[in-house]
Order: C-alpha cells, then sequence, then structure tokens
C-alpha cells in the first residue's frame, strides 16, 4: 500500500525509526551464515564515502558501502572460486526477488532487460502496436520515448500527446483521447522533466475501462517512493537501477501482469525463453530434426529475457535493494518529506518558480529562473553542491543521506540576488 501525502507527513517526525531488521543478502553459493542487521537511521551518510552534498538522485545515486560490499564479493568470488567462474551461480534471481517484493509483485512477473527504454520497446513489439493499435501519452514522459512513439506515427500508427496544464495532466482530457483504437497509455510514472508524479491507480482505472493498457516508466519512482504494482492495476512497468534504486548501470527491470502474458506476441527468443530443449545430433541423442526439439517458458523473463544479464550489475542491485528493504521504502519517503516541503516554501519566494505541483510531487523537484546555470553553476561547483542544473532550471532530489542541513545550504546558494 502506497502512502498517501497526507499519511507521509504525518510520519515525518519519525525518520530514524528503521525497518524490520533482515538478513544481510547472501547468494545461494555462500553458505555463510547471515550476521543480524543494524538498525538504519536516517540520514545515513556513514554509508556513502562521496565528498559534499549529492542531491542528484534522479540523475544517478551514489553507490553505498553495502552495496559496494555486494558487489565486490562477486567479483572476488569469480575471480578465486571456480564454482562461481561460470553463468549458472548470479546473483540475477536474488535481485529480481529483491525487486518483485519492492513494488508488490511476483518474481515470476519480472523479467531483465538492458535499459528502461528497451523494456518500454519490447511492450510496444509485444503489444504489435501500427496502424490499428495506437498509444496515448503525455508531454511529461521521457524525452526518447515521446520521440519512439512519434516516429511509430510517421509510419501510421495513431498517436495522442496531451500537453500539461499548470504543470499537470488533465485526466478528464486523457479519457477523451482514448479511443477504440487505443492499445496503450503510456507515461512516466513521474516526470523527469519536472517532478510530477502521476496518479497511477486512477491512469489505470480509466484506461482499463476504455480497454487499455498502461505502461510506466518508473525510474524515477522505484526505489524513491512507494510503489505497489498490485493497488495501482499498472499491466507494465519498467526501471533501470541506477537511480533511485542505488544499483548499477546496464540493467533494467520489467514488470509484466501475468495475467496480460497470454495476449502478448513473442517478438524474440533468447536461452532464458527455453524451458527444455533437446538436440538430435550428438552422441546418444534419440532421433528427431536436425534443429533439435524444445519447449518454450511462459513467464516474463521467458518472453522478455534474451541476452545475458549484467550479473556483475545485478550482484550490485541486490546489495542495493536489500539496503533499501533493511530501512523501509516508507522510512525513505518519510524522511525526504520535510525536506521537499522546505524547498516548495523557500524556493519560490527567492524567484524560483515551482514546476512540480504539490498535489502531484514525487521525490524530486524542480524549479525554474531565466540563466539559472550562469548564476549559480560556480557558487554550487565551490560549494561541492551536486544538481541537476540546466540552463534555465534545476531539479533537486534528496535520498537517504541528505539531512535539513544539507538543504539549508543549497537554499542559501540559490537564494542570493541574480
Amino acid at each position: 500500500m502506497s502512502l498517501s501525502r497526507r499519511e507521509v507527513l504525518k510520519g515525518a517526525s519519525h525518520v530514524s525509526l528503521a525497518a524490520v531488521a533482515s538478513p544481510a543478502l547472501l547468494t545461494a553459493t555462500e553458505s555463510a551464515s547471515a550476521a543480524p542487521v543494524t538498525p538504519i537511521a536516517l540520514p545515513d551518510r556513514a554509508n556513502y564515502r562521496f565528498r559534499g552534498i549529492h542531491l542528484n538522485a534522479a540523475y544517478t545515486h551514489p553507490t553505498g558501502i553495502r552495496t559496494t560490499e555486494a558487489s565486490r564479493r562477486y567479483i572476488d568470488a569469480r575471480m578465486t572460486d571456480p564454482g562461481r567462474n561460470w553463468p549458472a551461480a548470479n546473483a540475477r534471481n536474488d535481485a529480481v526477488a529483491l525487486f518483485a517484493r519492492l513494488i508488490n509483485a511476483d518474481a515470476g512477473e519480472i523479467a531483465v532487460v538492458p535499459s528502461t527504454l528497451e523494456g518500454e520497446n519490447l511492450v510496444a513489439s509485444a503489444l504489435g502496436l501500427g496502424p490499428d493499435r495506437g498509444v496515448v501519452t503525455d508531454s511529461l514522459h521521457y524525452d526518447a520515448s515521446l520521440a519512439f512513439y512519434g516516429e511509430m506515427a510517421k509510419r501510421g500508427m495513431p498517436l495522442k500527446t496531451l500537453a500539461p496544464r499548470d504543470h499537470a495532466i488533465d485526466y478528464d482530457e486523457l479519457e477523451r483521447a482514448i479511443t477504440p483504437q487505443t492499445a496503450l497509455v503510456a507515461i512516466s510514472h513521474v516526470s523527469s522533466w519536472t517532478g510530477h508524479q502521476h496518479d497511477l491507480k486512477r491512469i489505470c482505472d480509466i484506461a482499463h475501462a476504455k480497454g487499455a493498457l498502461v505502461y510506466a516508466d518508473v525510474i524515477q519512482s522505484a526505489g524513491g517512493i512507494p510503489l505497489d504494482v498490485r493497488e495501482s492495476g499498472v499491466d507494465f512497468c519498467c526501471a533501470g537501477m541506477y537511480k533511485w534504486l542505488q544499483g548499477e548501470f546496464g540493467a533494467a527491470f520489467l514488470y509484466v501482469r501475468a495475467d496480460r502474458l497470454a495476449a502478448l506476441k513473442r517478438v524474440q527468443l533468447g536461452w532464458r525463453g527455453l524451458k527444455s530443449y533437446q538436440p538430435h545430433f550428438m552422441p546418444g541423442d534419440p532421433p528427431g530434426p536436425p534443429e533439435g526439439t524444445w519447449e518454450l517458458g511462459s513467464d516474463t523473463a521467458s518472453i522478455f529475457e534474451v541476452s545475458t544479464a549484467n550479473w556483475s550489475g545485478l550482484a550490485t542491485t541486490a546489495g542495493a535493494l536489500q539496503y533499501i528493504h533493511d530501512i523501509g521504502i516508507d522510512a525513505i519517503a518519510r524522511h525526504r518529506e520535510p525536506m521537499l516541503e522546505r524547498l516548495q516554501d523557500a524556493l519560490p519566494r527567492a524567484g524560483w518558480a515551482s514546476w512540480t505541483p504539490r498535489d502531484h510531487q514525487g521525490p524530486a523537484l524542480v524549479f525554474a529562473k531565466p540563466g539559472a546555470r550562469a548564476l549559480y553553476r560556480d557558487a554550487l561547483d565551490k560549494a561541492e553542491i551536486y544538481t541537476t542544473l540546466y540552463p534555465n532550471r534545476i531539479r533537486i532530489s534528496p535520498s537517504v543521506h541528505n539531512s535539513m542541513d544539507d538543504i539549508e545550504r543549497l537554499i542559501a546558494i540559490l537564494s542570493r540576488p541574480a
């Protein structure tokens, strides 16, 4: 169950409480008993080694000590343990199980794919989008996704892109935009442009009532705020591992609702898609066709997971996900909320226009001011404060290692006269 903003604010005074301790992550081949987990109080700056103040998790999250240790265990085993120096012993299943638990999914509904946008492309192909099967999206979606659907529209796919009104999407307009030709509503759960957070359940209710399915890019929300795929009803979602999930580059988690799989086309096939395979040319093989005989799997990984995954990256991400679970995603959201509220109060008084509506606020905020980069880049660099600073706007994304002191130091710089 995700937290409402009222529930988040109510719990903000209890940010030092850790989640129920869970055992440290160990792969199946590591037989050492797990040590008890020390409760993690926030802010947890001790888990990180970077200099300065990092307020840029929406771009990429720093790697923590516990995460790095998980990666090192895998690399060391690959170097020294013959039993680990081959593909069968890897952290893929650990990472998938931890991510599934984070979003309230089953592990069989998760595939590991190369990137978030790769996941979106795969969903589009499996749905057979084309002249009779179109898409409704909005301008707050990821830029490459918008270009992807735009290129498909050039080839005849029906496409409707909604423009934001007052930095948000009108859901009545969304409902009107969905026609019998709409196969998919594609959105970013939290927009990288503005920090706007969609009401995912409402979108799913609207789309499903009109016969359309919903894809959500959740790279800007998964690991940063509560996300429950059962509660929302979302059909597909995908997230790379290097932002709020605190993991590594080169892989992403793709979720597909189990009851949607039967209606999807299998558009590619890799070794994980084979439930069994029997050759017919080796000594002792039974007779059969030269290409062999096989049985295909039917879960999400069987349909969408083709390439050998980045197992080193998955080991890193498994450590990161265990760290997130040890804190608790609700505790992470409660810890961040007072910092976001302080920024929403202070920066508009200093001449910054908030582009993140408070009633649609995700884990990052975006503020606009003409000439922002030229005015503040040098001061932020000198103070070693790291944000995403654009020519005319700034995106601020605090995480588990940040404190209100970090926010006050940022506000002091951004409040200086131009």
